[in-house]
């Protein structure tokens, strides 16, 4: 993306589902970024170890970083809010490119 901004899925699952994700829709505007040993998702504290089924997945979220590696907003799933409000994340991660 334009001023070194970039935008990144990252899941546990494999570069070869990441692949054939992509290409079901036909091709994605952002890197999909493999986390298969799971260890994004321990460093950040989004592991999902508290339900059968789910032992070592991601919980869904948000984060906008800025350019030095801090993060400054974070939406994570609830059973409220299954899905996070696209355009408040569009509005936060503005906020911190512009800054």
């Amino acid at each position: 993306m334009a001023d070194g901004i970039g935008v990144y899925a990252i899941s546990v699952d494999s570069v070869f589902s990441h692949e054939a994700f992509a290409k079901e829709l036909g091709g994605i505007p952002y890197e999909l970024i493999a986390d298969f040993e799971r260890t994004m998702v321990s460093d950040y504290g989004v592991r999902r170890d508290d339900v059968a089924g789910y032992k070592g997945m991601a919980k869904r979220t948000v984060y906008v970083i800025d350019h030095a590696g801090v993060v400054r907003w974070v939406w994570e799933r609830s059973k409220d809010e299954p899905l996070p409000d696209y355009d408040l994340v569009l509005a936060e991660a503005k906020k911190v490119a512009d800054s």
